[in-house]
């Protein structure tokens, strides 16, 4: 830090200025003063005066391209945390989708499982009814030919059969049967 003392005399105030500079300044002053065979107190003094006077109006320029380009800066700051925050979103977004994904495709193999279990059983039900369709037709043949043997048999054995009662009295010849 700096200090400041007020020396006088009748000619008007002087103000002494104290300032600490690191090593690598004070080497740069030295320079300067030699390459312009001066001392450091006049290339202080210049410096200050060049400050001074210096066209404020560039200085004010640079100064509002700083802040503007700070202000871009803290614009682009939050434009990034803003599409850090959609891009974190979007990720659990996709995690979800990929866990919904694998839940979706467990349930196709299942069904998957299913349907083809389902297919195997279909097959044997089909041969079970073909067979069952084949062992019906032959006891429907079977139960034809039955049929047909029993009127045969109905036929023959019908003329041996004794009159009913009605018909034994109506006619006398069948007294045999008594």
């Amino acid at each position: 830090m700096g200090s400041m003392h007020y020396l006088g005399d009748q000619r008007g105030s002087f103000l002494r200025v104290y300032a600490e500079v690191d090593d690598q300044t004070n080497n740069e002053l030295d320079q300067a003063a030699i390459s312009k065979g001066s001392n450091k107190k006049q290339i202080i003094l210049d410096a200050i005066d060049l400050y001074l006077h210096q066209d404020r109006s560039e200085l004010d320029l640079v100064i509002k391209e700083r802040d503007q380009l700070r202000s871009d800066q803290d614009q682009r700051w939050r434009e990034l945390q803003q599409a850090r925050s959609e891009l974190n979103q979007a990720k659990r977004d996709l995690e979800g989708a990929r866990s919904r994904e694998d839940l979706l495709r467990s349930e196709l193999d299942q069904a998957r499982s299913f349907k083809d279990q389902a297919s195997g059983e279909v097959v044997i039900l089909k041969r079970d009814l073909e067979h069952y369709k084949q062992t019906l037709n032959l006891k429907d043949e079977e139960v034809e030919f039955l049929r047909g043997h029993i009127s045969q048999l109905s036929e023959k054995i019908t003329p041996a059969l004794p009159p009913g009662q009605e018909e034994a009295t109506s006619n006398h010849w069948w007294q045999f049967w008594k």
